[in-house]
């Protein structure tokens, strides 16, 4: 029975674990499985034998007893074996392993080992950090009882009201009210002043209260960046152009506008932190009023009064400039995570055709973007009649020469 128990299969290892095995070891374990195996079968023959046989003499227990000292060592040289086999087995062992495509893995954005890693921050209700404060404050007024107690350190005063301080004075109030009423106001005006001096201590500078809210807004991006693809349907209005630049510089943001006038369209880029990225996605997709809805009105109404004032050409041409577009839009293309910033700032260009602006793109390395803005533009309706230039098969080639490569390269900013 215990030899049956001690060769259960696989012995060693399994069948194709073996083919990471050099050829003498596999050898070695192909002998030892093959006794182990034998040994089984005997014991199983030994078992199906008249009873009558089993049982034996005392010398015949005493040999048994040398057979199970054997397969003590034979267990030993079993667990030793299987140690030396997990130690030698590799790749370069097997015939197939160099049929295979091994991928080479490569650690993804952000990664950070495990000592480097921080450890997440556990954050309190509102219940228990009241809880904490109370018994904060109860174990605070304990100690300083007990240090008053021991002669430490004097009683503080009693804290006077003009409700409670002729329960608490009792006889001295009622002997000279005035007085004591006197002594109660400047008890409170000396607390008044107490809580303000705090207050001013602990009051942040100008520089410090910038230094606070640059903090708040600044991220690491040195190993990995959000970035967001927008697609907008007009981007001329002072408004639009205003928001989108302002809210990008404070919230670190690089990146830019790309317009291009034929096919009418804008593409924005955005590249930050992603918390910096998410209140960008809400400006854009959630508080800009594209259409103008509620601002229109009032526009309205200041050029009426600037036609009552100045009824000159130029002050026309500029309300009509300023009109909101109606069927304008905004549309989040594609939002992800990059290797680097691809933009130092964040600024503004235009291009009059479509493959001028993939050339401006892909000075940066990001020409893909254009064509994802394209391919989004293109099926959102027959107002757009967009045309890849690959599918340009009008004879004109491109539209622009290797000399205007200055013009179109965006801008770096010093």
């Amino acid at each position: 029975a215990d030899a049956s128990v001690a060769t259960r299969m696989p012995l060693i290892m399994e069948w194709w674990d073996m083919e990471l095995l050099p050829k003498d070891l596999k050898k070695k374990v192909a002998e030892h499985e093959g006794r182990a195996l034998l040994k089984q079968t005997k014991a199983q023959l030994q078992q199906l034998g008249e009873k009558s046989k089993q049982k034996e003499d005392a010398g015949k227990n005493d040999s048994g007893n040398d057979d199970d000292e054997d397969d003590t060592t034979k267990d030993k040289d079993t667990v030793e074996l299987e140690k030396q086999c997990w130690e030698l087995a590799t790749l370069s062992n097997s015939k197939t392993s160099s049929l295979v495509q091994h991928i080479v893995p490569i650690k993804p954005p952000g990664f950070e080992d495990e000592a480097t890693m921080k450890q997440p921050t556990l954050y309190l209700t509102k219940k228990e950090l009241k809880r904490q404060r109370k018994l904060r404050r109860a174990e605070k007024q304990r100690e300083l009882q007990d240090m008053q107690a021991a002669g430490l350190v004097p009683p503080p005063e009693p804290r006077l009201t003009l409700k409670n301080f002729i329960s608490v004075l009792g006889d001295q109030a009622v002997l000279d009210p005035s007085q004591m009423e006197q002594k109660v106001n400047e008890q409170i005006q000396a607390r008044q002043r107490a809580h303000l001096e705090r207050n001013e201590a602990r009051k942040l500078t100008k520089e410090q209260r910038r230094e606070k809210k640059a903090a708040k807004l600044s991220e690491d991006t040195s190993k990995s960046v959000a970035v967001a693809l927008f697609f907008v349907k007009d981007m001329s209005h002072p408004y639009h152009r205003a928001k989108v630049d302002l809210n990008a510089q404070q919230n670190n943001i690089t990146g830019g506008v790309l317009e291009c006038e034929n096919p009418s369209l804008s593409c924005v880029i955005c590249e930050g932190g992603p918390k910096a990225i998410k209140r960008y996605k809400r400006l854009m997709l959630v508080r800009m009023k594209w259409k103008g809805q509620d601002l229109e009105e009032e526009e309205e109404e200041e050029d009426d009064i600037s036609d009552m004032d100045d009824d000159d050409d130029g002050n026309e041409k500029k309300a009509k400039t300023h009109k909101f577009n109606p069927n304008n839009k905004c549309e989040l293309v594609w939002s992800g995570m990059g290797a680097k910033r691809m933009f130092s700032n964040f600024m503004f260009q235009s291009c009059e055709t479509s493959d001028m602006a993939r050339k401006v793109l892909e000075a940066k390395g990001v020409a893909h973007f254009w064509d994802q803005v394209i391919t989004n533009a293109s099926g959102r309706g027959e107002s757009f009649n967009l045309k890849l230039a690959e599918d340009s098969d009008d004879g004109g080639g491109n539209n622009y020469d290797d000399d205007e490569d200055e013009k179109i390269i965006m801008m770096e900013e010093e």
